[in-house]
């Protein structure tokens, strides 16, 4: 099986998550797996030398985007790009929100009977609010790739996108189809490219649920991230072998910090008044050898 990320830009706290991701799936790999990361700043990635890094630029994220500039075609590419390279593995792409706490082999078996996988069923657009709400009201009942959208074409969330090899051609193919045909319909754009796997998936090789083996920490990244970046500072501090950051995630009691926390908007917006409200003052900087205020 080949795991793959796709990485752009230069924001470390994605590349802490994204060593915690790797860590969690290399821990249990055999000799018939692989990692691989597509990333725009492979200087990034040097300490993850257990993964094949495939170096690309902006320009190729920018062709990836499409006639449209819809940025997240670009995960439907980058999975274009591995699967051709390794025809040969069931593919797993990973956001590096997730973690795997379970154990891969049910993975691993589902792939090898054909079976696709996803992080979670999203429910249908026409049943969610605002945007894909909005994207449904375009594309319903219309026919992208031979594929007549109705009420049985749920969206899965992408987190995780599981493909086994006999069906990925099929599969990425159907998903650039559909994804395209939506944007040349104007469709909403924030989750087409989500719809598009989720349509392509259910039509040619089912979809089942990734949950109960990997953990998605998309609606509390905060936390998670905090927990993270103490492993990693430890492990920085002490120069420790990647054996031994191994040994530290599995004492880490994963059970004790909530993967999903529906968050208060009302809580969100009283945190933004005060913030406006009650305004930091007094700040003071260096220069030379005194200190001084900004006017």
């Amino acid at each position: 099986m080949t795991v793959m990320y796709l990485h752009f830009g230069e924001d470390v706290s994605i590349c802490v998550q994204a060593y915690f991701s790797m860590l969690s799936f290399y821990k249990q790999f055999d000799a018939t797996d692989r990692m691989v990361v597509v990333t725009t700043s492979p200087h990034l990635f040097k300490r993850m030398d257990f993964a094949e890094i495939i170096p690309i630029t902006n320009e190729v994220i920018e062709e990836w985007q499409g006639k449209h500039h819809f940025f997240w075609r670009a995960k439907i590419k980058a999975i274009e790009m591995v699967s051709s390279q390794y025809a040969d593995d069931d593919l797993l792409y990973l956001d590096f929100d997730t973690f795997l706490y379970g154990d891969i082999h049910n993975i691993k078996q589902l792939l090898a009977n054909g079976q696709g996988l996803m992080d979670v069923n999203d429910g249908h657009p026409s049943k969610r609010k605002f945007k894909p709400q909005r994207m449904w009201k375009t594309v319903a009942n219309r026919t992208y790739a031979n594929i007549t959208l109705g009420m049985q074409h749920d969206m899965w969330i992408a987190g995780v996108v599981g493909i086994p090899k006999a069906k990925m051609s099929q599969v990425v193919t159907t998903a650039l189809e559909i994804c395209d045909g939506m944007l040349d319909d104007q469709a909403e754009p924030i989750v087409i490219e989500q719809y598009s796997l989720s349509i392509a998936m259910y039509e040619i090789a089912g979809l089942s649920p990734t949950q109960q083996w990997i953990a998605h920490y998309w609606k509390n990244k905060s936390q998670w991230i905090e927990l993270i970046e103490g492993i990693m500072l430890r492990s920085f501090l002490s120069n420790a072998p990647v054996a031994e950051d191994i040994k530290a995630f599995d004492q880490i009691s994963l059970k004790d910090i909530p993967i999903y926390i529906d968050k208060s908007n009302t809580n969100r917006r009283l945190k933004k008044l005060i913030d406006k409200i009650l305004v930091n003052k007094d700040f003071r900087y260096i220069n030379a050898d005194t200190i001084y205020k900004k006017d």
